[in-house]
């Protein structure tokens, strides 16, 4: 299965979104964040409120990298709870009403989000606990995937030192937004089939996010035996594929042109990964 998705560079296939997902739900880290937000959509279900929740979100945002360390957390904890009350509050309801907020709503919220922020400590670190508490409307926006997305930083080195300022907030929810609603029903049956927790649409299309803009470079050494990504590009078409081994020696991270290949052998398995279900039968701007 592959997803069509707009980038300011043109059109992008998201290939083998399936397998992507999978690879990701095996990572310890991806896994335990996944249980975690469902507990939380648990429990706002069955009535528990945000400010018992709030708590909880921080150091499970933790387990999805998040770089605030726990002296911001006190910081909201002590002083700004209901901050994020109120924060929650504004973006319950998922995408749709995301979309349908009047021009108020949203500068409330963009009000709300810039009071929370902390010296190095902006849109990534509330996304990340925003992904636990609203699952359905907020994204995990580390630099990396607002690059995908929107091109408005530069694609980071690291995920250490994320820059992406909380006025980007708004645009990256729009973009969110408009993708899930898009693919909404391959995102549920993507959703279905997805064995470690329970996910819906949003998560579904926020996990995929977040290996084809960065977690793709996390996944598989030159010498695994296992299958491993690579970035592909052949002409017009390109993404990100899983490939089975065994893989040539040069170096990974980047892109690879298949025509500078000399494995005859790779560059046709390549090939046929890159032409998932005919994605790319039709001309791509570039």
């Amino acid at each position: 299965m592959f997803l069509r998705v707009r980038r300011p560079m043109g059109e992008w296939c998201v290939l083998h979104a399936a397998e992507k997902l999978h690879v990701r739900g095996t990572l310890p880290g991806a896994f335990g964040f996944d249980r975690g937000a469902h507990g939380v959509r648990v429990a706002r279900a069955k009535g528990v409120p945000w400010e018992a929740l709030v708590p909880l979100a921080m150091p499970a945002s933790w387990m999805v990298n998040n770089r605030a360390p726990s002296t911001v957390f006190r910081r909201w904890l002590a002083e700004q709870t209901p901050t994020w009350v109120a924060l929650c509050e504004a973006l319950d309801g998922g995408t749709d009403a995301w979309l349908t907020k009047s021009r108020t709503e949203r500068d409330a919220v963009m009000a709300l989000a810039r009071s929370l922020c902390a010296p190095g400590h902006g849109l990534c670190a509330l996304s990340k606990v925003l992904a636990v508490l609203c699952p359905q409307t907020v994204p995990l926006l580390d630099d990396a995937a607002v690059h995908f997305a929107l091109g408005a930083v530069e694609m980071p080195a690291t995920a250490d030192q994320p820059r992406a300022p909380i006025e980007l907030l708004e645009p990256m929810l729009d973009w969110f937004a408009e993708h899930v609603g898009k693919h909404e029903d391959a995102l549920i049956e993507l959703a279905r089939a997805y064995p470690f927790a329970a996910l819906d649409a949003a998560q579904v299309f926020d996990r995929l996010l977040w290996v084809e803009s960065w977690g793709w470079r996390n996944v598989g050494a030159l010498d695994t035996p296992m299958p491993r990504f690579w970035w592909l590009a052949e002409g017009a078409r390109e993404g990100i594929v899983l490939l089975e081994g065994p893989h040539p020696g040069f170096a990974t991270g980047a892109r690879v042109v298949l025509d500078t290949v000399a494995d005859e052998a790779w560059r046709a398995r390549a090939r046929a990964a890159l032409d998932e279900d005919g994605a790319w039968q039709t001309t791509r701007t570039t």
